[in-house]
């Protein structure tokens, strides 16, 4: 028994070298090869009911993949389009009035803080002070310049890396049906179990997430029509929208937002908006290990424990990719992996070889 449990160890630790290297130098051609995974249903549709040549039906099937948002968010700009001429219109007297007030924060900031100091600080511990922060703000205004700079210079290698994914995808696409007949056929039907059960998965998941956001929808409107914001229903949809962004979410709308209504209006204002984002935070925080753990067969405790982990180990990284290690993991209970390793470990019994 220690002998297997040595051997499933080293296989394990063998696995996740694996992943790592293909991670780390075959991404591209990795990210083509699930992606082919997802739209050869497609592909099969179009050739097989529509009798559209193969490799047509390919490329037809990747096209019809990455129009889809662009698609999305022209009907959302249909349906919204009343709302947002009716923002943009008034977004010229919302620029003024934030100018306006910046302007006079600024010009009452040396009095305020005068005020507020006097007689702890000196007027040459006032004049450090602000030339400290002034050096703040131009060290994040470098950082941010870096970063932005840093990014646009790597444009060009992602661009690459994408067209490495949609090229992958499509040769991949194109000998699929040569290569399912040279594999075994009981291999053939683990890894179509394994494909359908994993897009079930992700439909659980991203069906999950849809209802967090329609949770965040309603909460956001509910608050900001208590606020009284002139744009309740754009901003409650932009924050759904936004909720789908790994680790600032909503928080991309509501920064501004508090922002602009402590500018404008004072704090009492800004805590209206704060409150609306808090009160988000929590719901989902509370909610999402529950929702995600019963529509995928994950224990919610299960669920908190892999996006932990995941964002322990590999930090924005693995935020990103915590649903594609929920997705893995529900797939593996699913087909029972776990159960027959431990026999294995128990018994002796071979988990993919049957006696």
């Amino acid at each position: 028994m220690l002998k297997r449990c040595f051997q499933v160890i080293v296989a394990i630790i063998i696995v996740f070298l694996t992943l790592k290297v293909i991670l780390m130098y075959f991404m591209p051609f990795a990210i083509g090869a699930l992606l082919s995974l997802f739209v050869y249903p497609v592909v099969k549709v179009l050739f097989t009911y529509l009798k559209i040549p193969y490799k047509l039906s390919v490329a037809l099937g990747l096209m019809m993949l990455f129009i889809t948002g662009p698609l999305l968010i022209t009907g959302c700009f249909a349906l919204l389009k009343n709302e947002i001429f009716l923002m943009a219109n008034h977004l010229p007297q919302y620029t003024s009035v934030l100018i306006s007030s910046i302007r006079n924060i600024v010009q009452s900031f040396p009095t305020f803080l005068h005020d507020l100091t006097h007689p702890y600080l000196t007027h040459k511990h006032l004049t450090l002070l602000i030339k400290e922060l002034e050096q703040l703000i131009l060290n994040a205004g470098k950082q941010l310049l870096s970063e932005t700079s840093k990014f646009a210079g790597n444009l060009p290698s992602y661009l690459f890396s994408f067209g490495i994914v949609m090229i992958a995808a499509y040769y991949i696409l194109s000998d699929f049906e040569s290569w399912k007949s040279k594999l075994p056929k009981k291999l053939i039907e683990q890894i179509e179990l394994i494909r359908e059960l994993g897009l079930r998965e992700a439909g659980s998941y991203f069906l999950s997430q849809l209802l967090l956001s329609l949770f965040t929808f309603i909460i956001t409107l509910t608050g900001l029509l208590i606020i009284g914001n002139p744009h309740p229903f754009l901003l409650a949809l932009l924050s759904a929208g936004l909720d789908f962004v790994p680790l600032a979410g909503s928080l991309l709308l509501f920064l501004p937002l508090t922002v602009f209504y402590f500018i404008q209006s004072g704090p009492a204002a800004a805590a209206g908006t704060l409150v609306i984002y808090i009160v988000i935070i929590a719901v989902r925080q509370i909610a999402e290990p529950k929702i995600v753990g019963d529509r995928m067969g994950l224990h919610p405790l299960a669920a908190l424990i892999i996006l932990y982990t995941s964002v322990t180990l590999l930090g924005l990284k693995g935020l990103i990719l915590t649903p594609v290690f929920m997705i893995m993991m529900a797939v593996l209970i699913k087909i029972r992996l776990f159960t027959a390793v431990w026999r294995y470990i128990t018994t002796g019994e071979h988990p993919f070889i049957k006696r």
